[in-house]
């Protein structure tokens, strides 16, 4: 036995001896600590002197918003980013210590979201508990439900079964992404589901929705047994499966403005 495996070795060390890249090296530290500064309110009182007495008048007291910086590690404060950077840089080792801290990239909705995560945190949990998109469901946590499937570079995934440091340099697209993002509007498959009922209680409805926008990014007009397939991963515990079918139909006729 090795004197490694006699201490025993991290679970970053454990990926990278198996061959998974382990993110955090590409994320310089200044990037990485922008995300560390926090927006306070401060209430000053306004004070002024009269040139040549001693007579101050108190003015009232004024409200600013500025921004504080808090180190990651030991978690003192700064005024500016570029003060928290020497420090970081002194007291912390810098670029090192951000790939210590298992800090990431993600590219999700077409925005960049710099992470900390541990190693085995899966894609579903750091996206509704470090990004905060919280349409992306876990209800089985072990791949058999469908509720958290989400899209990776067009492709429908389970993200409760993806490490999320093997999501780097990855377009990953959750049920958030699908609306326009400057109007808001809905797309055809969610308005689909809203208008042929493919929703109960809604736990599994993100899910269907993704893997119904996949089917139809590649079949323009499927037949209801090409639904049903690219559906067969998802489970409705509601067994609204008439309706989610129908809303399946529904969204291809849309995208085609039938």
């Amino acid at each position: 036995m090795s004197e490694n495996t006699k201490k025993g070795i991290s679970r970053r060390q454990f990926l990278k001896d198996a061959g998974i890249v382990v993110g955090g090296t590409a994320v310089s530290s200044a990037f990485f600590l922008s995300a560390c500064g926090k927006e306070v309110e401060v209430t000053k009182t306004v004070t002024t002197t009269a040139p040549g007495t001693t007579v101050t008048t108190t003015a009232g007291d004024t409200t600013q918003t500025i921004t504080k910086y808090t180190c990651p590690i030991c978690g003192q404060e700064f005024a500016d980013l570029a003060a928290l950077q020497a420090h970081f840089e002194a007291e912390h080792g810098g670029e090192a210590a951000v790939v210590a801290l298992n800090v990431i990239n993600l590219t999700v909705n077409g925005r960049v979201y710099t992470v900390q995560v541990e190693p085995n945190w899966t894609l579903a949990k750091v996206l509704r508990e470090k990004i905060g998109l919280t349409g992306t469901n876990i209800a089985c946590n072990q791949g058999a439900c469908g509720a958290c499937t989400v899209h990776v570079d067009g492709k429908p995934v389970l993200s409760c079964l993806l490490l999320a440091v093997e999501m780097e340099g990855k377009s990953i697209t959750t049920i958030e992404g699908l609306a326009d993002s400057t109007t808001g509007e809905l797309h055809p498959v969610q308005e689909a589901f809203i208008e042929k009922h493919g929703l109960q209680c809604g736990f599994c409805t993100s899910g269907m929705i993704m893997s119904t926008k996949a089917l139809l990014d590649k079949t323009q007009n499927p037949s209801e047994e090409d639904i049903r397939k690219s559906l067969s991963g998802n489970i409705c515990r509601c067994g609204n499966y008439t309706s989610i079918v129908e809303s399946g139909l529904e969204a291809a006729r849309k995208m085609r403005g039938v």
